[in-house]
């Protein structure tokens, strides 16, 4: 299995370094498993467990596989996912399917920043390209059906997946920069909620504020739908329902990008200050 690096684990009582162990030994099960049932070419270990971020308690395994043959990929991934404790997910990606930024980041493409704040800050860009994409979808999806009373069920599906899709990209920001700088994810049932409420409030001699509170009221529509969506299974769709976050999706978006665009200048200018004194 390719890709492993020494990896970075967030301080803590030793819980996530023993975790950390145990994924390793469950990837290399996994990799074994695509390769050798399953005929993959190469198996290629990245994200937090191969050493591209710090490794956490709520990290999971990211596995790309390359020459798995498509139509064995979900009896593939299944195979793996029996390979999973309980406390662990697996995130496994095509790598012919990928997308530029993440294929650069799997095969290594250009080293990771040795600066904390700048590795972050490529992260967190390789997120809002990721998110630029759900929202020209989106943007293409209104455009098509401008002039109708509704969409149709399937284009319903569609759209509710976009959202979907749209907060978990944001979610995924929110987790590195808590895991980067805060060194803290939330725990319990309702941590996603949490994580968006730490993001409204400053990291006591850490960081600012990465939203205000305008944009955390905002996002938690956007998290409330994500929440139904996930278990909506037996509801029809309706578009009233979900319109206003269809609609204000890309607003959406580039508030959140002005808001971080501020908040990494905010940092610089900090750590320019404290290296001042």
């Amino acid at each position: 299995m390719a890709g492993r690096r020494t990896a970075r684990v967030v301080p803590g009582d030793g819980e996530a370094a023993a975790r950390r162990a145990r994924a390793l030994a469950v990837a290399e099960a996994c990799a074994t498993l695509l390769q050798e049932r399953f005929g993959a070419r190469r198996v290629i270990l990245f994200g937090s467990l191969a050493g591209q971020g710090p490794w956490h308690e709520a990290s999971d395994i990211d596995l790309a596989v390359e020459g798995l043959p498509p139509e064995r990929f979900f009896a593939a991934y299944s195979a793996c996912r029996d390979l999973l404790p309980a406390d662990m997910e697996l995130d496994l990606v095509p790598l012919e399917a990928a997308y530029p930024e993440m294929r650069a980041r799997i095969l290594g493409d250009g080293a990771m920043p040795e600066d904390p704040l700048v590795a972050l800050r490529a992260l967190v860009e390789d997120e809002l390209t990721a998110l630029e994409r759900v929202a020209e979808r989106v943007d293409e999806a209104l455009h098509r059906f401008s002039g109708a009373d509704s969409p149709a069920q399937l284009e319903l599906q569609g759209l509710a997946s976009s959202l979907h899709q749209f907060y978990t990209g944001v979610e995924s920001i929110f987790e590195r920069i808590a895991v980067y700088l805060d060194e803290r994810l939330p725990r319990g049932a309702h941590w996603h909620a949490d994580l968006l409420d730490q993001m409204a409030e400053p990291e006591r001699g850490k960081r600012p504020a990465v939203i205000d509170e305008a944009l955390r009221v905002r996002l938690g529509n956007y998290l409330s739908f994500r929440h139904f969506f996930r278990h909506a299974y037996g509801y029809t769709l309706e578009w009233h329902r979900m319109r206003w976050e269809v609609e204000n999706l890309r607003d959406t978006l580039e508030r959140l990008r002005e808001r971080l665009h501020r908040f990494f200048e905010e940092l610089a200018s900090q750590e320019g200050e404290d290296e001042g004194d």
